[in-house]
């Protein structure tokens, strides 16, 4: 059995569970999947041959819930179910500071879960400002936080129900990229926006610490093929927008952002 299937086999068995949800004619809803639990559960569905599609509260989420279609539900898409008499069981808090202390990404996740809260209940949590915040949770828990989330870090907060279009897009802090690289190869494109050797970033490869598109890559070799996402652990996460238009020494020009 392998490492991956092994690290996966809850997510299978909570999928198979949903599955059985959608035989039965309900639409089945998964807890909010990290990207590289999304991305096994995805490839495990698609082998089922099942209808389903991914959602986590706007269409750009990268924290999101697997829905799993009965058969009257097919043409079904995120904004659609309340169509069938289904919603995506996905609310959006908006919470704001006292603006006397600053709020970070780590405060407000640390909060919640000082609730008692699982992780797998809430999504996507986007910082709006240094002062306030937009948390995507399961419908289930939106009136317990309202009730009983008071602070964050050291700060007072407040909180509100608020609607996101599906299409919302927020502004994500990214540092743009740019450089050349012999081939399209994995240990190539890593070495650039790593800032490391070739050699270096063939032995991160190796050491399985880079994965593409979520999934663990221990091939130095494999081509890389735009848009893709690239995360390298003690180095951040990437997302490669282009790799093409040869300069006259026959190198690609590459075209990334790093996540901040």
């Amino acid at each position: 059995m392998s490492d991956t299937k092994k690290e996966f086999d809850g997510l299978y068995a909570r999928l198979d569970d949903i599955k059985e949800c959608a035989v039965r004619g309900e639409l089945g809803i998964s807890a909010f999947l990290s990207p590289r639990e999304l991305h096994y559960g995805e490839t495990f569905l698609r082998r089922s041959g099942v209808e389903f599609f991914s959602f986590g509260g706007y269409a750009d989420a990268e924290r999101k819930r697997i829905y799993i279609l009965p058969e009257y539900m097919e043409s079904a898409k995120p904004q659609t179910l309340e169509d069938f008499g289904f919603s995506s069981r996905i609310d959006a808090i908006e919470l704001r500071g006292s603006g006397f202390e600053k709020l970070s990404h780590r405060s407000v996740m640390g909060s919640l879960l000082g609730l008692g809260l699982e992780r797998s209940v809430i999504g996507d949590i986007l910082m709006t400002d240094d002062h306030s915040a937009l948390i995507l949770c399961d419908s289930a828990m939106s009136d317990f936080l309202l009730s009983h989330w008071e602070k964050a870090g050291r700060d007072k907060i407040k909180l509100s129900k608020t609607t996101l279009a599906y299409d919302f897009l927020p502004q994500r802090e990214v540092q743009a990229l740019s450089d050349t690289v012999a081939s399209p190869r994995l240990d190539c494109v890593v070495a650039a926006i790593c800032k490391l050797s070739r050699e270096k970033a063939r032995e991160a490869v190796l050491s399985k610490i880079v994965e593409l598109d979520y999934e663990e890559i221990e091939q130095p070799d494999r081509e890389i093929r735009p848009p893709c996402v690239i995360s390298v652990r003690g180095y951040g996460k990437f997302r490669v927008i282009s790799l093409a238009d040869k300069t006259k020494k026959g190198r690609y020009r590459l075209q990334a952002e790093k996540f901040l």
